[in-house]
């Protein structure tokens, strides 16, 4: 759907401060262009004219003839608007174009639109994407690593990706990607990207297995992985067809794309496991409600130690009766010997 976006900072941009430069300016003018300007600007969104705004649409906006030519002269003056012409029916006449600057308004262009909408139509259509995994399997075309069919957030999540942008997708020109490559290339005006080889045995998961055998052929699933990489494969190191990708087209080979935290062996594991109380240990006094007796049962720790038991041992309330049970704390109310203390009744007068 058409959209218009004004930048955070619009109202404090230097095209709109420069209003008040004018020999002439008044003590009304800032606002009224910067409001002149923002409704033309909504108008031409919302009817798809990229940035043209029409004679007609200018007066609408204005008011009235003479503020009109005034709000006219003023976004001129400023930079708002520039004088340029449209055809209409095979007609010249005279519109004004819009700045394109995203920190003042920035709309989506109608090609934008379509495309947008293109490409969503070709990654919802199952009868063309079953056909690429099960070319592709779940390995990225562009880096070779594998992807993640149902990941929305990292990297390594699996997308598509048009080879030809900007034009319908067919089975040749739409490939497995993964959302890091997809991300880099966007459109990739200057075609510097090259996609690797088809593989000859494609990876295919689970996943992939039942998204094909739903829409397309039953195909069982594999779970071997190709020994060579895409770097080191007979494909990507062939001499006569290199494959090579910009210096920020796919990670690296040591650059992770979800971290799953240090090993059992690294140095980062070791120093925290130094540091770590022991099971069976008594917590430091430090005044807080934490438990300071001892565990009965080594294997287990105090409650919301990290160790599973039953949050009773130690407690003095695992027994029956009044087996185990403390002395009543001070906030436990008063001792029940205790003499309650008569309410002395009111003595209130007669007027």
């Amino acid at each position: 759907m058409p959209w218009l976006k004004q930048g955070d900072a619009a109202a404090n941009h230097p095209i709109v401060l420069s209003a008040v430069e004018m020999d002439d300016a008044d003590d009304r003018i800032l606002n009224e262009c910067f409001g002149f300007v923002a409704r033309c600007a909504t108008q031409a969104a919302a009817y798809e004219q990229d940035y043209i705004i029409s004679v007609g649409t200018a007066r609408q906006m204005a008011g009235s003839l003479g503020r009109y030519n005034e709000l006219i002269k003023a976004a001129k003056f400023c930079g708002y608007l520039s004088e340029t012409s449209i055809t209409v029916e095979g007609e010249q006449r005279k519109a004004f174009k819009l700045v394109e600057d995203n920190d003042l308004f920035h709309m989506i262009l109608k090609a934008e639109r379509e495309w947008d909408n293109q490409r969503k139509k070709d990654t919802r259509n199952n009868e063309l994407t079953w056909r690429v995994r099960a070319r592709d399997g779940d390995a990225c075309r562009y880096c070779g690593k594998s992807v993640a069919w149902g990941d929305t957030k990292s990297g390594r999540g699996a997308t598509y990706d048009h080879t030809n942008p900007g034009k319908a997708a067919t089975v040749d020109t739409l490939v497995v990607c993964c959302r890091e490559c997809n991300g880099r290339r966007q459109d990739d005006p200057e075609s510097t990207w090259k996609t690797l080889p088809v593989p000859a045995e494609p990876i295919i998961g689970p996943a992939t297995a039942a998204f094909i055998a739903k829409h397309g052929t039953p195909i069982e699933p594999t779970y071997t992985r190709p020994t060579a990489t895409p770097a080191t494969s007979a494909a990507a190191t062939d001499d006569t067809n290199p494959v090579e990708q910009p210096p920020q087209a796919a990670p690296g080979p040591d650059e992770a794309t979800a971290y799953s935290g240090p090993s059992n062996e690294s140095p980062a594991h070791t120093a925290a496991a130094k540091h770590q109380p022991a099971a069976t240990g008594h917590p430091a006094a430090t005044g807080s409600r934490t438990n300071t007796r001892p565990n009965p049962d080594p294997g287990h720790r105090y409650p919301g130690s990290g160790f599973v038991g039953t949050g009773r041992e130690g407690t003095g309330l695992a027994g029956k009766g009044s087996e185990g049970q403390e002395a009543p704390h001070a906030t436990q109310g008063k001792p029940k010997n205790q003499t309650k203390r008569r309410r002395r009744p009111r003595n209130r007068g007669r007027n």
